[in-house]
């Protein structure tokens, strides 16, 4: 019930929480958040890389004027994702398709959206496509990873 009410990554079957923070979490979470905006500083600067430099094929994400993105993840969209995925895997390059499953799909909904579609979440759900943007990841990986995608 704590991880969303999931036994299986990504599949709710039933209604939970995001509850999985335990004591020892806690105590390296108190240490990490000291760095906090160190950490998103440089998440954003890797993000600004991508947004300058990937060529048009792909939709990438948008911050309103005046909002800041942390880029917990840098999610792109792609027509041809699972294509896509297999040729930057190929290339040495993990991604990760954050919540391949619409909510609307998700078991745990069933009971309360009956009957409806939802066609731009399933949109979404068929091209969407995490890249590497991490705290880890050098300026000099990322532009890699542009290189990469922008030969696909």
């Amino acid at each position: 019930m704590r991880n969303y009410g999931s036994d299986k990554k990504y599949y709710n079957e039933r209604i939970g929480t995001n509850s999985r923070l335990d004591e020892l979490q806690a105590a390296f979470l108190s240490v990490k958040l000291q760095a906090l905006d160190q950490i998103n500083a440089h998440k954003r600067q890797l993000a600004a890389l991508y947004i300058q430099n990937l060529k048009e094929d792909y939709i990438l994400p948008v911050v309103q004027q005046g909002y800041e993105d942390v880029y917990h993840i840098f999610n792109i969209r792609h027509p041809k994702r699972d294509k896509l995925k297999a040729y930057l895997l190929e290339h040495g390059i993990g991604t990760e398709i954050h919540y391949p499953v619409p909510p609307h799909r998700q078991k745990a909904m069933q009971p309360i959206i009956t009957g409806q579609t939802f066609p731009i979440a399933e949109e979404i759900h068929q091209t969407t496509l995490s890249l590497p943007c991490s705290y880890w990841h050098t300026p000099q990986q990322i532009e890699q990873v542009i290189a990469t995608l922008n030969a696909f």
